[in-house]
């Protein structure tokens, strides 16, 4: 049987080449309907010999989609994004769907990656992706168009079927959606027909996840209990709805409620652990350990919801133990902890946040560095790679192990597709073991990676730090070039200060001052570290030089988290008398620096 991929695209010239290049090999026809691209997308789309038709956009996704089931001339329609990519293991399945004459259309599993890049977080979702041709399936809607049956195939159930068959979406990790300023498009077209139909439920439920997606919780739930008001358990958005719901209500404090929605939610989906894991996400939160527990274990026992339910991969596997070994790690049960984590590794191998949390456990434990170098070691069974090398130099950097985290990255040095990011490594190392000169080399040649700014201001430090001032402003006009932000000010700052000049009020509005606050701490933890305390003592002053109640506090913790309890005690108890600041975890760290205080004095 034939397959057309059908596919509706506008400036995907980055993704289109990673989707083609998926299918290529199973599908006998491509059709692209191009919606207006200005880059090479129908370029590259045209080196796989791709049917290429213009459409002009007017604002409605069906329409396009619509249009390019007209164009397709084989027995079934696969239907695909640029930004998606078909999961290359399951490509004889596929086709094998096509032999069933039963079936009609298949629901097949999008994994979207969310977040900073592709892995951290993946998102699932089923979707009609492949249709037998001339069987009048059309889609509807002007936004999140889903696909309506013909009216035979919506009363025989075994026309349209479920299969886990994967397409991993890039569409959605946190750089696209700004390249492509997808929300405000979207929230356009939705406001469109929210005009039209005000109580439709679906797309309440959408424009909640567009406020969702900006992190503006309180807009996202107003549209969230809009949509609820229709709720309706056998549409197929529903179970997210619920999940969105108290997601909001968590991110707002609103326990009680969001407990209330989750309760009702499995009432009505007994087996959707989704709900379930986020009630231990929320009893954790609330250090209810024995009840976040309990839950954890029944995701256990329940496993991954059915694939109409299942949002976030791995609620009834990989994360129940993992937030396990969070819990026992915090209560210092570092045996349990670490076992969750083994657990964890079984099922997930490339969760790199289970390998950190062992090697957490192992420093906690007081382990010699021979120890946890050949315990971590073990974990990669002699298979090591640029990767692998990158990740072991991270977490002894991380400790503060700077000429173990420097062997690991000089290993690394033979696999040369990952050199910039070897360089910024080897770098790091050289820095914090005070080699300034070696350092400047390894980020002077830093050029084009994420790291390339962090290193024009490690550099600024290189030069400072070793006494040239001249060359240290150099640098700095440099980044000028690439960053205008508020690190820029307080590197300016900086400068002038070890120079003993008279500096200028950075910012005397308390909000604004507030973006000042991370790249100032950066600067004085590094010194810190260095025990420049010369240095550090200067850089102090630009405390005085913003609008923030927050510094003091900041400050204990900063010293905490460096061994100074002595100062961090001080620094808290002032933070408390003359700004009335203080947290949760503040109040841990001066119970804690109090009684280490009181041990060493007794010592």
């Amino acid at each position: 049987m034939s397959i057309s991929l059908c596919m509706i695209v506008k400036n995907e010239e980055e993704n289109i080449k990673r989707c083609l290049d998926s299918v290529y090999d199973i599908v006998d026809e491509i059709i692209i309907v191009d919606t207006g691209s200005t880059d090479r997308t129908v370029e590259i789309a045209k080196k796989y010999n791709a049917k290429i038709y213009n459409f002009e956009w007017n604002n409605n996704f069906s329409d396009a989609r619509n249009f390019s089931l007209d164009m397709a001339s084989c027995d079934w329609i696969l239907i695909m994004d640029a930004d998606d990519e078909l999961e290359r293991k399951d490509k004889d399945k596929l086709i094998l769907l096509t032999k069933n004459e039963n079936v009609n259309a298949y629901f097949l599993q999008t994994l979207s990656y969310v977040g900073e890049k592709p892995g951290l977080d993946i998102i699932m979702n089923l979707n009609i992706r492949l249709i037998r041709n001339k069987m009048g399936y059309k889609f509807y809607g002007a936004i999140h168009e889903q696909i309506k049956p013909n009216d035979m195939d919506k009363n025989r159930k075994d026309a349209i079927k479920v299969e886990n068959i994967r397409f991993y979406h890039y569409g959605y990790i946190n750089k696209t959606v700004k390249d492509k300023n997808k929300r405000k498009r979207n929230m356009e077209i939705i406001e469109k027909e929210l005009q039209r139909e005000p109580n439709n439920g679906f797309m309440l439920f959408n424009m909640g996840s567009e406020y969702y997606a900006l992190e503006d919780y309180k807009k996202a739930l107003e549209y969230y209990e809009e949509s609820y008001k229709s709720f309706n358990p056998n549409l197929g958005y529903t179970p997210k709805l619920l999940i969105r719901m108290a997601s909001c209500y968590e991110q707002l404090g609103i326990y009680e409620k969001e407990l209330w929605i989750i309760e009702s939610g499995l009432r009505l989906y007994p087996n959707f652990t989704d709900l379930e894991f986020l009630k231990a996400t929320t009893y954790f939160k609330l250090q209810k350990y024995t009840l976040a527990i309990k839950s954890l274990n029944k995701c256990i026992e329940m496993g991954e919801a059915p694939s109409y339910l299942n949002c976030l991969l791995g609620v009834g596997t990989f994360r129940p133990y993992f937030l396990l070994s969070t819990i026992y790690y915090l209560n210092g049960d570092y045996d349990e902890a670490y076992k969750c984590c083994i657990e964890t590794l079984k099922i997930r191998p490339n969760f790199m946040d289970a390998f950190y949390r062992i090697a957490d456990i192992l420093f906690e434990q007081k382990k010699d560095s021979f120890e946890i170098k050949s315990t971590l070691e073990s974990f990669f069974d002699g298979k090591f790679d640029g990767i692998s090398y990158i990740t072991l130099c991270d977490i002894f950097f991380s400790k503060g192990k700077y000429n173990i985290a420097l062997e690991y990255i000089l290993k690394a040095e033979e696999f040369t597709e990952y050199e910039e990011s070897i360089n910024y490594y080897k770098g790091l190392c050289l820095f914090y073991q005070k080699k300034f000169y070696d350092a400047k080399k390894c980020f002077k040649i830093i050029k084009s990676n994420e790291n390339f700014k962090n290193s024009l201001y490690y550099i600024i430090l290189c030069d400072a730090l070793t006494g040239n001032i001249d060359a240290a402003l150099r640098a700095l006009k440099k980044v000028e070039e690439f960053d205008d932000g508020n690190k820029i000010v307080v590197y300016k700052t900086f400068l002038n200060l070890i120079l003993n000049k008279k500096c200028d009020i950075i910012c005397s509005d308390r909000e604004v001052s507030k973006s000042y606050l991370n790249p100032i701490f950066e600067l004085l933890s590094v010194l810190l570290k260095l025990q420049r305390f010369d240095e550090f003592e200067k850089t102090l002053e630009m405390l005085n030089l913003i609008e923030s109640d927050e510094v003091l506090l900041l400050l204990a913790k900063l010293y905490y988290n460096n061994g100074f309890y002595k100062q961090s005690y001080k620094e808290f108890t002032r933070s408390i008398k003359i700004f009335d600041k203080i947290d949760a975890e503040g109040l841990d760290m001066m119970r804690n620096a109090l009684i280490i205080i009181n041990s060493n004095s007794r010592a």
